[in-house]
């Protein structure tokens, strides 16, 4: 199988040769290491923050790697001595929504949302006017389209949307603030909600204009804490559903699948999910939600994940890191397909020895292979009583590696 038909393949539950593989940690593994190859916008070139009346001390925030093709023209603020270094000063950033983020210029991460930005709910419109930029200004695709006739022929290509709308909404509006607002203001949560989700809608089109030819689409959206969804299952249904349908007809009518990235105990919201079509998640973390939280959804829709980032992946021993692929494989997907290995692209953020991450390559290698997998391994009692520090034995059959 090519790259393409192997996702597919996965997605669809129809036999994949092997687990197919996400790797967006550097331009070498995305171009030989991975099955799937992602393509961003870029701002225009009209997109200059800090000029502004407020955003004095502002400098541009940036959600993807390639920043390095927008030229920022420095305001008169910024051409001071003391803002020569300010890449690597802290700092405060306003990405292409107005949100403003804080970052302390020590490569430690991407930063985080800091003061609202929207703090007025009567002051939406001019807000709008203001920041949210055209989705349908070609320029924005050019390296888009560029990449795919490069690089794109027989991977899956997979435009990423960004972060989704309850993100951006609660980076403008303060998360606390945002989440009383559903309370509190449900009208103008919505009105805000839609509003970003035509200009995503718009977003995902366009890449089908401009020579893309994507097969699906990423979506960045954290939805619950360690412990429980951010609201119930109700509220986030009353709430969010006409965002979410909207975005996933959408890659559905372009003929795509829909997948979705989301950090938190996630699995109440999980049947709404699949109710509105999503076709699969990503998991940095699967052993928050839990693999017996999981066990009912599986066949239902792929899971892209990741070894578990805030344990095994970090602290574990290159041999448990290898060994956690075939859980994953066995908790996450079936002998049909249905799971992905998923490489966390900032690995130098959460500090991955690099031992980790070749071991998570190897176990791949040795587990992720669908024809060298005994048959018996899926009928293999699994654990019910996890561990987080703990990666249980293999099943007591070796594999067939030869």
């Amino acid at each position: 199988m090519n790259s393409f038909e192997r996702v597919r393949a996965a997605l669809q539950f129809s036999g994949p040769d092997r687990i197919p593989v996400m790797n967006f940690m550097s331009l070498y593994t995305l171009l030989f290491k991975s099955d799937v190859l992602p393509f961003g916008t870029t701002a225009p070139k009209s997109w200059q923050p800090g000029w502004n009346e407020g955003e004095e001390g502002l400098f541009p925030h940036f959600t993807n790697n390639i920043y390095v093709l927008h030229k920022w023209k420095k305001p008169g603020w910024a051409k001071d001595p003391k803002y020569k270094n300010w890449q690597i000063q802290p700092h405060e950033e306003i990405d292409e929504w107005g949100c403003i983020w804080i970052n302390k210029g020590d490569n430690s991460s991407m930063g985080h949302p800091q003061r609202a930005s929207l703090t007025d709910w009567s002051k939406l419109d001019g807000y709008i006017d203001k920041y949210f930029l055209n989705p349908e200004d070609k320029s924005r695709y050019r390296l888009a389209g560029f990449e795919g006739k490069l690089f794109g022929r027989n991977k899956y290509r997979m435009p990423v949307i960004g972060v989704g709308p309850f993100t951006i909404a609660s980076n403008m509006r303060g998360f606390t603030p945002y989440l009383i607002d559903h309370k509190k203001n449900p009208e103008n949560v919505k009105d805000l909600l839609e509003r970003i989700t035509n200009i995503l809608v718009k977003q995902m089109k366009m890449y089908s204009k401009v020579g893309v030819k994507p097969h699906g689409f990423l979506l960045y959206e954290d939805l619950a804490t360690q412990f429980q969804p951010y609201m119930s299952p109700t509220l986030f249904k009353e709430i969010y559903e006409s965002t979410y349908r909207s975005l996933i007809d959408t890659a559905h009518d372009l003929g795509c699948e829909f997948h979705h990235h989301c950090c938190g105990k996630i699995d109440k919201l999980i049947p709404l999910l699949i109710e509105w079509g999503i076709d699969a998640l990503e998991l940095d973390s699967p052993r928050m939600t839990g693999y017996p939280d999981l066990k009912p959804f599986l066949g239902k829709i792929m899971f892209w994940a990741c070894v578990n980032i805030q344990s095994i992946y970090i602290r574990g021993t290159p041999n448990e890191v290898e060994r956690e692929v075939w859980h994953m494989n066995r908790n996450l997907g079936t002998p049909n397909g249905g799971f992905g290995a998923y490489y966390y692209p900032q690995y130098y953020h959460i500090q991955v020895p690099k031992e980790n991450i070749k071991a998570f390559e190897k176990g791949i290698q040795k587990y992720g292979n669908y024809s060298k997998i005994p048959p018996s391994w899926w009928d293999c009692p699994v654990v019910e009583e996890w561990k987080d520090k703990e990666v249980p034995p293999l099943p007591p059959l070796k594999l067939n590696l030869h």
